[in-house]
């Protein structure tokens, strides 16, 4: 018996409690996956800024020709003989450098989405925490709940031990019959299968919170404590204002922005500058072959503008378009059921309160009419299964309180 106490002590600190549970959601695996993908987004966010910078590049390369390049001067007296223009080999070194000058702002939203898309990433890893997070909160208030009911269970069964204890010693002095006798162990059989069945569905909560929150959890140490809201308005704003689901959408919007901006690009010219550095020559030294001027540098400038391709630019301009209304009205209709949603959490957290003081008039009524069973049963006024029927009437009424309480913390 010495050791209980530290045995106690130790459970209680092995148990974990709903903040800690909640703070280590953001190290499992569902997490640490997304946040990869985020950071892979993020990278690819700033390859597209790489493509507004000049761009340089350096090459060289080598050519062996079968035959010596000729050439043949026709002067209206019959061709010449045939002479040499340059040798079997050939070295060509280039640094080049390139950049766009304007694509019709192209480049700009390009990067601009980019960035929105990693922006949309970030939102994402927020709204899987926060999707994680609610399924952990209801793990946790149904442990709590399925827990009080074995508490409920366990009074149910002490109470049962003692009224068997009664009753065989009214069956030994012939005051009873042994069909009582019976009903009360039956009973005693039915609390204990269904204080296994609470134990097996309570293992089962545990391994599931576990899973959610990527700790191992076989107890849990306190109530979830949370201040309930004020108003459903101020709920409302702040969920339109923090929420990452909704601002993940209103990023969307952003993002059919830029489309329609890359889309727009196509109508204007795209103007580009070149300038290189090259040399040619027989030899890695690219000195020349002896026939032309080995410097080949250059500075050029390129202007493209489509004047006419089937009407596909606008049309695919009209379908981005399209696509961002199409974008806008599901916002709002997210924003709609979201408000629903936060007006029924009202709703059901008003009846639960009702339903608890229901239930707690229940547990005092029930607890008045086991008493009075008893009384009557030690009196031999009442028979054995009316007194088995107060006993589970009543933990039945503990149980369904506990289970609202817990319903109650939940759904703040």
């Amino acid at each position: 018996m010495k050791y209980l106490p530290i045995v106690a002590i130790v459970t209680l600190l092995n148990a974990q409690s709903y903040n800690s549970i909640i703070k280590h959601i953001s190290k499992t695996p569902a997490m640490k996956s997304a946040k990869l993908a985020q950071e892979a987004l993020n990278e690819l966010s700033l390859s597209a800024e790489g493509k507004n910078m000049p761009r340089v590049d350096i090459s060289i390369e080598g050519a062996w020709l079968k035959d010596t390049p000729k050439m043949i001067l026709h002067t209206g007296y019959g061709a010449s003989n045939p002479l040499p223009m340059g040798t079997t080999r050939q070295f060509r070194g280039e640094l080049k450098l390139s950049y766009p000058l304007f694509t019709g702002y192209a480049i700009t939203a390009q990067i601009q989405k980019s960035r929105l898309e990693a922006q949309k990433a970030r939102l994402k890893v927020l709204d899987l925490k926060r999707n994680l997070i609610l399924q952990a909160t209801q793990m946790y208030g149904a442990i709590e709940a399925i827990e009080a009911t074995i508490s409920a269970l366990l009074e149910a069964k002490r109470a049962t031990i003692l009224a068997l204890k009664k009753a065989k010693g009214f069956y030994k002095n012939g005051l009873i019959p042994l069909s009582d006798l019976y009903n009360i162990k039956a009973k005693l059989y039915d609390i204990d299968s269904a204080i296994s069945q609470a134990k097996s569905q309570k293992k089962q909560l545990l391994n599931q919170l576990s899973y959610i929150s990527g700790m191992k959890i076989s107890k849990i140490d306190n109530s979830i404590s949370i201040k309930i809201p004020k108003s459903s308005k101020i709920v409302k704003q702040n969920a339109h204002r923090y929420r990452s689901d909704i601002n993940a959408l209103k990023t969307l919007l952003s993002i059919k922005d830029t489309e329609i901006s890359l889309a727009k690009s196509r109508y204007y010219p795209t103007v580009g500058v070149v300038a290189s550095l090259k040399r040619h020559g027989d030899t890695l030294s690219l000195n020349g072959d002896g026939f032309r001027n080995p410097d080949e540098s250059f500075v050029g400038v390129n202007i493209s503008y489509n004047i006419f391709n089937g009407g596909s630019d606008k049309h695919n301009l009209e379908a981005v378009r399209y696509q961002k209304l199409s974008a806008y009205q599901s916002y709002i209709d997210y924003l709609h059921r979201v408000d629903t949603e936060i007006d029924n959490a009202f709703i059901a957290l008003r009846a639960l309160h009702s339903k608890l003081k229901s239930a707690y008039m229940q547990v005092k009524s029930q607890k008045e009419y086991y008493r009075l069973t008893k009384g009557r049963f030690d009196n031999q006024l009442s028979s054995a299964d009316e007194l088995s029927r107060s006993i589970a009437d009543l933990a039945n009424a503990k149980a369904n309180l506990y289970r609202i309480k817990s319903q109650i913390e939940v759904q703040r």
